[in-house]
């Protein structure tokens, strides 16, 4: 009896840490395939815009604690500053949107009518400090309390170059966030981005006493300034704990009925 107690304890310990971890699963947003979101598709060009540089293949979400982690398959990371006959400074990183439902305009499986001005209103933005960095930085939460088109800046307020002149990008998408907006609050929480080598953008931040911090469905959208793609759906995020609380119960039941038994 003494050896089977022992061995349920060293059972139990490693459904902990195992369950725990796959509490962390991430909920995952795909930009390929059949279904992959383009959003305005106003020039003809799909999903992606101009070279594969700006191609965005998923983002994937996560809450562990209060800590919410967000990482953008992108193959655009690193290559902040490009294209500057577009733009002064070049094309940048776009803040990251979020929201508690997501809402896209148009029944079709792209949403190639989708834009801000008719699309899902954005709660949230991470607002980056400096987003032509190829290394990263530091970004501010922000609360969007009023409409998308009194707290967000599009992708024209980011592009020098006369639209239609051999020069395309995708109009009318949340690009940033309108801090000089009276409907956008600074939560005063800060949190960090870093640029990776897998092409592959991270964003970390503490999401304690706000709406995020217990939201179980996060819509997404991200995408470089000129929004030559897009990334935007809705991600699954477990609760954090709960699984595991589930699976130790359950797996402690099975063991007893087996100590029992023998």
């Amino acid at each position: 009896m003494v050896i089977i107690m022992s061995k349920m304890k060293t059972l139990l310990s490693a459904a902990v840490l195992s369950l725990a971890a796959g509490s962390a699963n991430a909920g995952v947003i795909s930009d390929t395939g059949a279904n992959a979101y383009w959003g305005g598709n106003d020039h003809a060009f799909g999903d992606v815009i101009g070279a594969s540089m700006y191609d965005i293949a998923s983002a994937s979400v996560t809450r562990v604690a209060n800590v919410l982690d967000i990482r953008i398959q992108t193959s655009f990371a690193g290559h902040a500053g490009a294209d500057t006959w577009a733009a002064s400074k070049g094309i940048g990183y776009g803040d990251v949107f979020l929201s508690t439902s997501w809402k896209p305009f148009g029944s079709d499986a792209h949403h190639t009518s989708d834009k801000a001005s008719n699309g899902t209103d954005w709660a949230w933005g991470l607002s980056l400090d400096n987003r032509w960095s190829n290394t990263g930085g530091s970004f501010t939460l922000y609360e969007l309390n009023g409409s998308n088109a009194a707290d967000i800046l599009n992708s024209q307020s980011f592009i020098s170059c006369a639209l239609g002149t051999a020069c395309y990008y995708r109009d009318g998408q949340a690009t940033a966030v309108n801090k000089a907006s009276s409907t956008v609050k600074s939560t005063g929480i800060q949190g960090s981005w870093t640029v990776l080598p897998n092409a592959e953008l991270r964003f970390t931040v503490n999401v304690a006493n706000t709406g995020l911090s217990n939201a179980n469905l996060l819509a997404l959208h991200w995408g470089e300034t000129c929004q030559n793609d897009v990334i935007e759906g809705l991600a699954v995020v477990p609760e954090p704990g709960s699984l595991a609380l589930l699976g130790v119960g359950l797996l402690a039941f099975a063991l007893r009925r087996r100590a029992r038994a023998s």
